[in-house]
């Protein structure tokens, strides 16, 4: 796997836990398919979805996204908005923070 030069680490706060399930079963059911083949086209190499834990009585998603280059992240931009219009009344605070790798260590065989 070619490795990312840009990432994108985003998390989601969702006011319900029902808010948080229908964005995940829209995505699973509905987007996912259909999405992530274009996103592969234009460059992105990675997305996980992150069901966060270690905070109690918080309902949050993370989400990592990696990109070829900067190229690529640009490219994904335009599909990931549309992805967002079709999600506008799930009420949620996103945290986006995006930087480039300078170091990465795969330890997995």
């Amino acid at each position: 796997m070619t490795p990312a030069t840009i990432v994108n680490y985003s998390t989601v706060d969702f006011s319900s836990k029902n808010d948080m399930e229908i964005t995940i079963m829209r995505w699973n059911n509905e987007q996912k398919s259909k999405y992530l083949p274009e996103l592969k086209k234009k460059g992105m190499i990675r997305h996980a979805m992150l069901r966060i834990w270690n905070k109690e009585g918080v309902y949050r998603l993370g989400f990592i996204f990696e990109y070829r280059d900067e190229k690529a992240y640009k490219e994904c931009q335009p599909i990931w908005q549309e992805i967002e219009r079709l999600n506008p009344e799930t009420p949620a605070k996103i945290f986006a923070n995006r930087g480039i790798v300078l170091d990465n260590n795969v330890l997995s065989d």
